[in-house]
């Protein structure tokens, strides 16, 4: 009943009216004739008054130059045309009768009247005409977006927020802002609580009212209601600037799209980490390529990335502007090292220096590391120790998901990356594993977007003031033609590498750069038109499960996980991808080259609690759970600690003896009766 008495409060004037009528435009007309009058008043009163003409032309000043500036005040925070057309109005109707106080109102004070207040009136007349015809103003053409908006007060009624009150800073056509003053003890969680039914009660979309706290007083709420989505359409990339080509990358920020105020959305890549997460089709390549060939083509700075996944397909147009690309496990896990050792002694050139961070002239080159679909990386853990590091010594890390779900990446790593990109998504619960709980507390609804608004996104990066987390964004949209021709004007990305980082990637980072001379590739996907061709014939891969088991047949006994990984090193496309457990890298391959922690116990041994930790949840009725859980468990109940490839190698071979059912979604079931769970 509240709705239908709110809706009629704020709609019903406009149907009385059906629009603007015939008033709307003789009006300004009849203001503008009825300052001749007011003139020759003034004129009869004052102008033969000698030294008192004078006095009464500049009190008119005065006091119409204080009405234009309350004027001004009041109408600001309202669309541009009401601001400059009331402002003007008023400052016209001050300067008018000051002069026809002193000349009179006739010639050519009348000529300057017709000519000055016949513009304004007309003006006037077509902006009437330009409202009713868009329906902005009754006509049966409306949209959701071009309603009139209720009061705040109006509103608040209605979603139970009354006693609070709104100080609009800011209305035109797009958006409305104002500062809502709460209730005595109330805070915002109350009126974040009810966006959604504030949105409905203005019908429009839940995302369109957004509400942040304000900083310095958390009685006061900054509420934010988009009238019109401005960033439905793509925005496109001007291209590279010619005044970025070869400048420091601390010279200025990297511009990577708009925000739906028009303001531009910049990021530097100093002292933190960055999380993108994003499903699949929501633009997450097209920011990292974006943001690949500006980094590249500053003096100071280079470009390493990782894709697993597409590989060349995705990077392919922004080669030019990377310094080292892997596209295979082998080379990721090259780069990774390499890295490892760069951080320690980029750290050790710093301190050297008496500096506790990167800065230009510091001897280093800024290096900005891409991981593309992370979650296929095998050796994610091992990043952790490189994000804890690399921060200050000039490295920054973006790694890229498509959710950013606990099963897709360690907790430790995710503490690491301190900024977080939200790209569209599934649902609210992905939405919730990337933003800051203040962001979608805010209002933030990235799950709007899914897939259908590529390059929307929002964005609690550390170089933006948090009041602009909840603000949503659309990045720059560019062509692969347009990247590869930036990525080649970025130059000779070898040449800017320093002699410190060159001599710390070592041996690896130099056969990457023979094979790239040379014309070889430097990994990606198989080249299945070469083998055609070439006449070779590949022989069926065995399935991970397979493999599983001629590995433990081999030796039941061994123990040496690098053995088994090996074994099962090629995912198996059964095994779902969103599961917390992928395969451990052998242990002497590790970054650092320190293998996993863990418990002493042998294969058997370990086996054998393993069985016990099944037969206990067979016992209390728990047959399904998640490699994450089990491994949990194991270390909890059993005292067994076991690196997550272990876990998945045994799980894998429990699945090929048919003790256990892998359902998708890494769900796994207990499928043996009790009797049958302990071999015997």
């Amino acid at each position: 009943m509240g709705e239908i008495t709110l809706w009629e409060q704020a709609e019903k004037p406009k149907k009385e009216r059906g629009g603007p009528g015939f008033g709307a435009y003789v009006r300004p007309w009849v203001t503008g004739a009825a300052m001749v009058p007011a003139g020759m008043a003034a004129h009869a009163l004052w102008g033969d008054a000698g030294a008192t003409t004078g006095l009464a032309a500049a009190a008119i000043t005065a006091a119409g130059g204080a009405s234009t500036w309350l004027t001004w005040r009041l109408v600001r925070a309202r669309s541009w045309y009401t601001a400059v057309m009331a402002t003007g109005t008023t400052g016209g109707i001050t300067a008018w009768l000051g002069l026809a106080t002193v000349a009179g109102t006739g010639r050519p004070m009348l000529d300057l009247l017709i000519v000055a207040g016949g513009a304004l009136a007309g003006l006037s007349n077509a902006h009437t005409f330009a409202r009713r015809s868009s329906g902005g103003s009754g006509g049966g053409g409306a949209t959701a977006y071009d309603r009139p908006l209720p009061t705040w007060e109006q509103v608040a009624e209605v979603v139970g927020l009354s006693g609070t009150t709104m100080r609009v800073t800011e209305e035109t056509e797009l958006r409305r802002v104002g500062v809502v003053q709460l209730r005595p003890g109330d805070t915002a969680d109350s009126i974040q609580r009810a966006l959604a039914s504030l949105a409905s009660a203005m019908r429009l979309p839940r995302r369109a009212v957004r509400a942040v706290e304000d900083p310095d007083d958390c009685s006061q709420v900054r509420v934010t209601i988009v009238r019109r989505d401005v960033l439905r359409e793509a925005v496109d990339w001007a291209g590279l600037p010619e005044e970025l080509v070869g400048a420091s990358i601390a010279e200025a920020p990297l511009e990577l799209g708009v925000y739906e105020d028009g303001a531009p959305f910049t990021d530097d890549l100093f002292d933190h980490h960055t999380l993108t997460v994003g499903m699949s089709g929501s633009g997450k390549s097209n920011y990292g390529k974006l943001k690949a060939v500006q980094v590249g083509a500053r003096a100071d700075a280079v470009v390493l990335a990782i894709d697993l996944a597409k590989g060349r397909q995705t990077l392919g147009p922004v080669e030019g502007a990377l310094l080292w690309s892997a596209y295979t496990r082998p080379d990721a896990t090259a780069m990774l090292a390499a890295l490892v050792h760069a951080v320690q002694d980029r750290a050790n050139h710093l301190a050297k220096r008496g500096l506790e961070n990167w800065q230009p002239d510091c001897g280093l080159t800024f290096v900005h590391v891409l991981i593309e679909e992370a979650a296929e990386l095998v050796e994610i853990d091992t990043v952790v120790d490189v994000l804890r590091i690399a921060r200050s010594t000039g490295i920054h890390i973006e790694m890229s998901l498509q959710r950013g779900t606990w099963t897709n990446l360690d907790t430790d790593a995710r503490a690491n990356l301190a900024s977080r990109i939200c790209l569209g998504v599934a649902d609210e619960r992905d939405a919730g594993f990337v933003l800051p709980d203040y962001v979608t507390e805010a209002g933030a609804a990235p799950e709007a977007w899914a897939d259908r608004q590529q390059g929307c996104a929002y964005a609690a990066v550390k170089s933006q003031p948090a009041n602009r987390h909840a603000v949503p964004l659309r990045f720059y949209r560019a062509t692969n033609a347009q990247l590869a021709e930036a990525a080649g004007r970025c130059g000779d990305q070898d040449a800017k590498l320093d002699p410190i980082t060159r001599a710390a990637f070592g041996a690896a980072y130099e056969r990457y750069l023979a094979r790239r001379t040379s014309g070889q590739a430097a990994g990606g996907p198989r080249d299945h038109d070469d083998q055609e061709h070439s006449g070779m014939t590949t022989a069926p891969k065995a399935s991970r499960a397979e493999r599983v088991a001629r590995a433990v047949a081999a030796d039941p006994d061994h123990d040496d996980e690098a053995a088994v990984t090996y074994a099962t090193a090629d995912p198996d496309p059964d095994i779902d991808a969103d599961i917390d457990d992928p395969v451990e890298m052998p242990p002497g391959a590790a970054l650092g080259g320190q293998p996993p922690r863990r418990s002493r116990e042998g294969a058997a041994q370990a086996r054998a609690r393993l069985d016990a930790q099944l037969q206990l949840w067979a016992d209390q009725g728990h047959r399904q759970f998640r490699a994450p859980e089990l491994r949990d468990a194991l270390r909890d109940q059993q005292g067994l600690v076991r690196a997550r490839g272990w876990v998945i190698t045994e799980l894998a071979r429990l699945e090929t003896e048919g003790r256990i059912i892998h359902h998708d979604g890494g769900l796994y079931e207990i499928a043996a009766t009790d009797r049958e769970l302990v071999p015997a």
